[in-house]
């Protein structure tokens, strides 16, 4: 088993919590999130979510195109305590805009789509510089966000607010 492998195998879970505490903020607080620098970013879900099986015996459920957030089988799974494997998330920085696959479990990203090219890139290492610039900056972003994340689960008072709000939320 590599060491990936091993990660995701013990502590996966906090990346479906990620993935389900981002779907979360945005539809109860807009999906803005502040970041450090004061760094302001818009986060929301898009047409894919796969969410985790409970156990070894069910099966994944994925629900594509659309609005899968608003659909009875999301609502139900929520309601019945199954977190995000995966979803394609919609990420915005001013007027850049990030699309990628995220994996809740190893972090990984796929199926990136990087904001258009800066007008400003006239030669082809000027395209290969912005597009690396974007790279990184959307690593940046998720980072961040995982770190925002990590500090409000492992906040003193997390259980009685911020857990038993988004409980509220699932139940629904």
């Amino acid at each position: 088993m590599s060491t990936t492998d091993q990660g995701a195998e013990s502590h996966g879970f906090l990346g479906e919590e990620f993935l389900t505490w981002i779907w979360f903020r945005w539809e109860t607080q807009g999906g803005e999130f502040t970041l450090g620098g004061g760094r302001v970013v818009g986060v929301a879900l898009d047409d894919f979510l796969t969410f985790a099986a409970l156990t070894e015996d069910e099966t994944e459920q994925t629900l594509r195109r659309g609005l899968p957030t608003r659909t009875a089988e999301a609502r139900t799974a929520l309601r019945q305590g199954h977190r995000l494997r995966k979803a394609r998330l919609l990420i915005a920085e001013g007027d850049r805009q990030w699309t990628a696959t995220l994996d809740a479990p190893t972090l990984t990203l796929s199926g990136v789509k990087l904001p258009d090219d800066a007008e400003e890139c006239e030669s082809e290492g000027d395209r290969t510089d912005d597009r690396a610039a974007n790279w990184l900056a959307l690593y940046e972003i998720v980072q961040s966000l995982y770190g925002v994340f990590l500090k409000d689960r492992m906040s003193d008072d997390y259980r009685e607010q911020g857990a038993a709000a988004q409980a509220a939320w699932m139940a629904q």
